[in-house]
């Protein structure tokens, strides 16, 4: 039976509907449908008319166009949308909240008691996290006092209380932290931390660790974007370091900063530390522990009618040597080309004041310079003509009373063409074959006046150049492709001046260069690179590469090239960066394995008179054996010495609702190890490499 009251549909086996009081009675197979599209299934439904409100009995399923609630028993206001559930599911943003009594005050927040969060779709979920009282703010965070996480029916995890992400805008709430133990360090915790979004500009995240050998240090990392503004953030510590025996404070300060200041676009980059040490003893990725410069800069740039001026301010800091290097300032500006009749002018003026620190002991210098370029571009026939004249001067103030001024000049004349052949026949889908040609002469002639520019002396000559590409024309169905088979390039130098005419070593023409690059097929490269010395009729030194890239196992025995591989990185995307429906979980939660695919490189390289070879072989597969694992395994082996230089092992394990993923390197007699579980709708929760550092020290 079915019963429309104004903009409200009703139907069930049974009705029954009473005018004075408003109230609609359905029994059996009931059913609600408001106008603005919200839906209430149920075994019983009482409707008030005028009060806009519902109550279902038995089992219901009230959908919305914001989220799906089922349950036992529900009171809900139609018109504002609020209402309570006993024993109730409803998703929310990336999960599902069940409790025995689910309340919605608003919109947009929904207050449970006795209930948990997961985002396992199973009726006994994999895991779950179990509060007395939670608050979740759709689209925000979710509030929840205490908080017990558990694995089946076991308890894993406890917190008085904790703040958790409930949608893909930056929420605030605390991190998981990382704890662990080490040899150097003893036990830790590391990263305890609390992120505050600020606002849509801004947010901040306070953190501290905690390590037994070495005390306290606690953290600031600031982040800011203003549209079209400026943006950049900045990250420092400050830690009581007790490994020396002492209250001994470090530091350490790294930021970036970019923003429009004054018609000028301002650009900095900050990166300070306390001491030598500092990275090596705090730092967990392995890079920053042989970092030996840290470079600190302000630049200021600014387009000028006349042209582009920048002023900059540097800072070079070696750890390990204790030197440090300034160039404070530097002024940069450089004339827009001056065009007359094809003849283009460049010019560029430098003055810079450069200080040198090394332990103490400090040298300063300033330096002026200039660089003037003179060119044009003629076509003669077939002939491209690009002559070039150019003059640097340079004048440099020692700082000890020593003034020394310095200046090169010279000129290039280049002459290149370029020469096509075709072939007249073709075979098979080849139809036909194209040689392109390109050989270039020059002239130069080089002048340095004064060892403080370079080596004083003259140096002319002749620089020959040829290049050359190989090209075929392939009929595929009815569509002609052109496809570059083979490029390869030679160059030396002709000699004129006689400089270096008593070194044992001269000669008249250079050492000839050479490189050839070929892709015969998809995925597969071959690359040479090398020099001939004509004098001695030897190989100066020479690399091959051949490089066959990933190809997949199963298009090899197919035939056929695969279109339904799933990138996971593309997944992580989406689950991070867009909204996520119920029917998007439950996909995210479905195992997908990879096909196997492999690759491998090959080098071969000589030095000069073959004193040493190195002969290396890159080797790398992975794959999915079962639709819930995955591997990956490469290494690098040296054939020459017999022994592998670096080998990784990658191991992942679909878990529904959770992944497991292991990674294993070594690296010159080093190996770490890394471990990780996350859920794979929040990635932001996972149990990390820390927690087994407890029982596998590092």
């Amino acid at each position: 039976m079915i019963l429309l009251l104004a903009e409200v549909t009703f139907r069930g086996n049974f009705l029954e509907y009473f005018p004075d009081s408003g109230l609609v009675l359905l029994y059996d197979s009931a059913y609600v449908k408001t106008s603005e599209g919200t839906e209430l299934w149920a075994d019983t439904i009482k409707y008030w008319r005028f009060a806009h409100v519902v109550e279902a009995s038995g089992n219901f399923v009230l959908k919305t166009p914001e989220s799906k609630i089922t349950g036992r028993y529900l009171k809900y206001n139609l018109l504002r949308q609020t209402g309570l559930a006993c024993r109730s599911r409803t998703y929310v943003e990336k999960g599902w909240i069940v409790g025995d009594t689910v309340y919605k005050v608003s919109e947009n927040s929904i207050y449970t008691t006795d209930g948990y969060f997961t985002t396992c779709e199973l009726p006994r979920p994999h895991y779950r996290f179990v509060s007395n009282k939670m608050r979740v703010l759709k689209g925000d965070l979710a509030v929840v006092k205490p908080l017990v996480l558990y694995i089946r029916d076991l308890p894993i995890l406890y917190a008085p209380f904790w703040f958790m992400p409930a949608g893909k805008e930056r929420s605030s709430g605390f991190l998981p932290p990382s704890i662990g133990n080490s040899t150097k360090d003893g036990l830790y915790i590391r990263n305890l931390s609390f992120y505050l979004a600020l606002d849509n500009f801004q947010d901040v995240t306070v953190f501290a660790d905690i390590i037994e050998k070495r005390g306290v240090r606690f953290g600031l990392d600031y982040r800011y974007n203003v549209y079209k503004l400026l943006k950049g953030g900045f990250v420092g510590t400050y830690a009581y370091d007790l490994a020396e025996g002492g209250n001994i404070r470090r530091w350490s300060l790294k930021g970036d900063h970019a923003q429009s200041l004054l018609g000028f676009d301002l650009n900095a980059h900050a990166d300070f530390v306390s001491d030598a040490r500092y990275f090596q003893d705090y730092a967990e990725v392995p890079d920053r522990w042989i970092q030996n410069e840290l470079v600190s800069y302000l630049t200021l740039r600014r387009r000028l009618k006349l042209g582009l001026l920048s002023i900059n301010l540097y800072n070079r800091y070696e750890p390990v040597r204790n030197v440090v290097r300034r160039t404070l300032p530097e002024i940069v500006f450089n004339l827009l080309p001056l065009n007359v009749y094809g003849i283009s002018l460049s010019n560029s003026f430098n003055l810079r004041r450069e200080e040198t620190d090394s332990s103490g002991n400090r040298r300063y210098s300033g330096i002026a310079s200039s660089s003037h370029v003179l060119n044009t571009t003629y076509n003669l026939l077939h002939l491209n003509f690009s002559p070039s004249l150019f003059l640097n001067t340079i004048a440099k103030d020692s700082g000890v009373g020593n003034f020394l001024i310095g200046k090169k000049y010279g000129f290039r004349v280049p002459l290149s063409t370029t020469l096509y052949g075709v072939s007249l026949f073709g075979f098979w889908r080849f139809k036909k074959f194209r040689h392109i040609l390109k050989p270039t002469v020059s002239y130069y002639y080089e002048r340095t006046a004064d060892s403080v520019i370079g080596l004083p002396g003259e140096n002319r000559g002749l620089n020959i150049i040829l290049d050359n590409t190989h090209e075929v024309k392939i009929r595929k169905d009815t569509v002609d492709q052109v496809k570059t088979l083979l490029q390869w390039s030679a160059s030396t130098n002709y000699i004129f001046s006689d400089t270096l005419k008593d070194s044992s070593l001269w000669s008249r023409f250079t050492p000839i260069t050479f490189s050839v690059r070929s892709e015969p097929m998809r995925r597969i490269s071959i690359v040479a690179t090398g020099s001939y010395d004509q004098r001695r009729g030897a190989l100066n030194g020479a690399q091959i590469i051949f490089n066959f890239g990933r190809f997949n196992i199963n298009e090899l025995l197919t035939g056929k090239r695969s279109t339904d591989s799933t990138d996971a990185e593309t997944l992580d995307t989406v689950m991070k960066d867009t909204v996520m429906t119920e029917e998007d979980i439950i996909e995210a939660n479905r195992p997908k394995p990879s096909p196997w695919t492999f690759g491998f490189s090959y080098s071969y390289s000589v030095s000069p008179s073959f004193q040493s070879k190195q002969s290396i072989l890159r080797f790398g597969i992975s794959g999915s054996p079962t639709p819930n694992w995955f591997v990956d395994y490469s290494f690098t082996y040296d054939l020459v010495n017999r022994r592998y230089l670096d080998q990784s092992l990658s191991v992942g394990r679909d878990l529904h609702c959770w992944k497991l993923e292991a990674r294993w390197s070594w690296f010159g007699g080093f190996s770490t190890y890394n471990v990780r579980i996350y859920v794979k709708a929040i990635p932001e929760i996972a149990v990390k490499r820390g927690v087994l550092d407890i029982f596998l020290p590092r």
